[in-house]
């Protein structure tokens, strides 16, 4: 699960990253990307982190429900 997560962040990062760099080299060619495909990208690519991430934490062998700082003695 943590190999599936981690996956699912690291494509997620590299989504929202090369949507952010289209859109600065946007700047120099406008019109080349259009708004509403960059907002629904980046939203995916969140959409990935976020998931990605709650899979990370699930997949914790001694994950506690308060933190890992709770003693469970």
């Amino acid at each position: 699960m943590q190999r599936f997560g981690f996956a699912l962040v690291l494509f997620g990062l590299t989504l929202v990253l090369s949507v952010v760099g289209m859109l600065l080299t946007d700047g120099l060619t406008p019109g080349r990307v259009a708004p509403g495909f960059a907002a629904i990208a980046a939203g995916a690519g969140g959409v990935l982190l976020v998931i990605g991430l709650h899979m990370l934490e699930r997949g914790r062998p001694h994950a506690s429900r308060f933190g890992p700082h709770t003693f469970s003695g």
